[in-house]
């Protein structure tokens, strides 16, 4: 899946800002690589919360990440802030994969996806996905 579309901001997406630390920097003083997993982490983790607020989310699964991947663009630096945009970009029985942007005041410096698996907590298996669920994810495809 080419994430091209999320190399240009867009309003309708899902964002928020996070702001960079100095403890963010590597030795070339600029973000280090690394970081950008707890950047989409928080993206992920307030999306989650908006649509457990929306929809109430079933306590008794959990939503693990199977895959990601970041491709970076070119080098965040400090100090500044970036904007975390995400939105769904498939949704299958058991599993949902999101588009990421991560922006700074310049434009796009990378673009990721993650595949999350819909688990059931207790036996660890896979599980389809609740369809409030799939059908709020679908709204943004």
């Amino acid at each position: 899946m080419s994430l091209d579309l999320f190399r240009i901001n867009d309003p309708a997406r899902f964002r928020v800002t996070v702001e960079i630390r100095y403890a963010d920097l590597d030795p070339n003083e600029h973000v280090n690589h690394a970081r950008y997993l707890i950047y989409l982490e928080e993206a992920r983790l307030a999306y989650r919360r908006l649509l457990d607020r929306e929809l109430g989310l079933p306590a008794q699964v959990t939503w693990p990440i199977a895959e990601l991947t970041i491709s970076y663009l070119r080098s965040a630096a400090y100090p500044g802030s970036l904007t975390v945009e995400l939105a769904p970009t498939h949704v299958g029985r058991t599993s949902f994969t999101l588009g990421y942007g991560i922006f700074d005041r310049d434009g796009c410096v990378a673009v990721a996806s993650n595949r999350s698996v819909c688990v059931d907590r207790d036996s660890g298996q896979s599980v389809p996905i609740p369809a409030n669920v799939a059908a709020r994810l679908a709204l943004s495809l």
